[in-house]
């Protein structure tokens, strides 16, 4: 999918699935859906125009059978930083945006929803490898998708209820 910038130059659009990834080096907008107790996560360094964007859905690898890195926030953030770091970026540079960890689903559970944990997961990874936090859009009970425009840097965060903001 392609959309015009204002001198009428296509820019693309790639979509990352639940448990995938994409970095890109250019000014692709970076899109995911379907964001319930799921995160995205935005990594950007604006130096060199490296940005990635990942879509988990559990925060540890350790609670699952599955080996799929990017379908975990403990595997996935080191994955997309190192993916990122091997086309040019540096790590002490990255800004991170995380949005989701909604409360899809209501039970009682002692170690707290799945959203939740996502969502403090990220965090710890965020302080852990000293990324900026630029902006978060989390929790809740409401579904989400992202479009990261690297080109401007923003993040806009559609909701199930059709609100639109952009940090």
């Amino acid at each position: 999918m392609k959309r015009l910038n204002a001198d009428s130059q296509p820019i693309s659009r790639q979509k990352i699935g639940i448990a995938e990834y994409a970095v890109v080096t250019d000014e692709t907008v970076l899109l995911t859906s379907g964001l319930g107790s799921c995160l995205g996560i935005v990594l950007h360094d604006p130096h060199e125009m490296v940005s990635g964007l990942i879509h988990v859905m559990l925060p540890s690898i350790s609670q699952a059978r599955d080996s799929t890195p990017a379908k975990f926030v403990d595997t996935g953030v080191p994955l997309l930083i190192e993916e990122m770091v091997k086309v040019g970026a540096r790590a002490t540079r990255l800004q991170a945006w995380i949005v989701g960890g909604s409360e899809m689903i209501q039970f009682t559970a002692s170690d707290g929803s799945i959203g939740s944990r996502n969502i403090e997961m990220a965090r710890q990874l965020v302080e852990e490898y000293g990324l900026q936090l630029v902006g978060s859009d989390v929790g809740g009970n409401h579904g989400r998708s992202i479009a990261f425009d690297p080109s401007t840097a923003e993040l806009t965060i559609r909701t199930a209820d059709d609100t639109k903001q952009t940090i």
